[in-house]
């Protein structure tokens, strides 16, 4: 049985396509180190300083809620593990579009290449800036003003975007810069809060706007997988430039793996600090800006002081996601720009830097264009919805491949295949259920245009045959 050809870019013959995109051009310049901390950075945004007490809130009881954390921490390591195989066998720039690709077919693969680029992208920067323009605003000591915080936010994603049109090399150690300032910020934050003396504490009364369960319930469990899955979001996007990876049999693997525990670590002891320092209900009363959990941390413990410090903590962790999601994000739009598949401009390599800079700066200016309209909420809620069901056709991919491309070359295999591949199914099933319970009418749109994008297919390819 003849197999498919490589699909690392270097082992392909240089199309015409690939040759206008400048797909060649991308250099491995990515080694271990860096490749963790693209997954880091990625990962550890905005959710650990913002979620955990909205998390509480929804499943009613804190026992529940730290078995929501670990159950979150399992499913990213089986869909990280699940990816390392493929990564591994396919190490190509744009990851999962190749993935999707060669198990589902170009239809599926266009679906998420615009699914991409017209919500998850921008939504996943928008969600960044946004916690980032608040953090600055109670760095600066100004008062919170809707206006303000956009404008802040829009500027993130201005110098985030600034800083990803710089070469890989370059932004790859960006990225172990700022990824090792904001772990090690994470890990200062749980040192606080598990370590500290604590200071007597009486917590606010609990906003009466918000859900605010008392008692475990099915639809509880359901959205706050919703919302704790958008925190481990991130185990994925290593994938997106597999092609600049050093190694990437080797490293692909080791880096997805090791940077899933790694935030499942951390995460686990925050949240139990949190709750050691801030309790049950300083916890479910913790809401945003000042008063996020993480900033009320920060200022039980320390006072003014602390709460500056941890909105430097988080104005740099969202800076840091945000540069992250516009190091992997732009990266899906290069090889299906050299198949052909899509507008070749978005996926233009610059053969100076090795960067797709279009798609950058595309991708930034649809983010801001989310900051203005829409919530932090609206945002992440959306960006779950939509990315889901193709994580899970892409771990799906790993029995499919198995099946239909036995001879492909696996450096990695998935250990104890298929419970890995069985877990994560399971758990993304039990959290799209739950989205769609929390579907409003920003979610209806937003399922609406990723529809239309089996449209925007049709007419492109009707469009390339009438040229042709």
């Amino acid at each position: 049985m003849t197999q498919p050809a490589s699909s690392d870019p270097a082992a392909q013959p240089l199309s015409d396509a690939r040759a206008r995109v400048g797909e060649h051009l991308m250099r491995r310049d990515i080694g271990l180190l860096a490749a963790i901390a693209v997954i880091i950075n990625a990962t550890i945004g905005t959710g650990i300083f913002k979620s955990p007490g909205r998390i509480l809130r929804l499943t009613g009881t804190e026992d529940a809620a730290l078995a929501i954390w670990v159950l979150g921490g399992i499913i990213a390591f089986c869909g990280a593990l699940s990816l390392a195989e493929l990564a591994a066998a396919l190490p190509r720039t744009g990851g999962m579009y190749e993935h999707l690709k060669r198990a589902w077919g170009k239809k599926v693969a266009f679906l998420f290449i615009w699914t991409r680029l017209v919500l998850l992208v921008p939504a996943a920067i928008g969600t960044f800036a946004l916690l980032a323009g608040d953090a600055l605003v109670a760095l600066l000591n100004l008062t919170p003003d809707p206006t303000t915080n956009r404008l802040f936010s829009i500027g993130v994603i201005v110098v985030a975007a600034g800083l990803n049109v710089f070469a890989v090399k370059q932004s790859a150690i960006q990225q172990v810069v700022v990824t090792g300032a904001k772990y090690l910020g994470v890990l200062l934050l749980a040192g606080v809060g598990l370590l500290i003396a604590v200071p007597p504490y009486a917590p606010p009364p609990i906003p009466t706007d918000v859900v605010n369960a008392t008692t475990v319930t099915g639809a509880g469990i359901f959205a706050a997988m919703v919302a704790v899955m958008w925190v481990y979001d991130g185990w994925a996007d290593l994938a997106h430039v597999a092609g600049e990876v050093r190694n990437p049999a080797k490293n692909l693997p080791r880096a997805l793996a090791l940077g899933a525990l790694a935030i499942t670590a951390v995460y686990l002891l925050v949240n139990l600090g949190y709750l050691r320092v801030l309790g049950g209900d300083g916890l479910r009363s913790a809401t945003t800006g000042a008063d996020m959990v993480a900033a009320r941390l920060g200022a039980v413990t320390f006072g003014e002081l602390g709460q500056r410090v941890v909105s430097g903590l988080v104005l740099v962790s969202c800076l840091g996601a945000a540069m992250g999601m516009l190091l992997t994000g732009p990266r899906t739009f290069v090889p299906v720009s050299a198949d052909g598949e899509f507008v070749q401009w978005l996926g233009h390599v610059s053969p100076k830097t090795g960067v797709p800079w279009p798609a950058v700066l595309t991708c930034a200016a649809l983010g801001s264009v989310f900051v203005w309209s829409r919530t932090f909420e609206q945002l992440s809620e959306a960006f779950v919805a939509g990315a889901f069901p193709f994580y899970t056709l892409v771990v799906l991919a790993v029995p499919m491949l198995r099946r239909r491309e036995p001879g492909l070359k696996r450096p990695f295999h998935v250990p104890l295949y298929p419970l890995p591949v069985v877990v994560f199914v399971a758990g993304a099933t039990a959290l799209m259920v739950g989205a769609v319970q929390e579907a409003d009418v920003f979610s209806a749109i937003a399922l609406a245009v990723v529809l239309a994008g089996l449209g925007v297919e049709a007419l492109y390819r009707r469009s390339r045959a009438s040229v042709v």
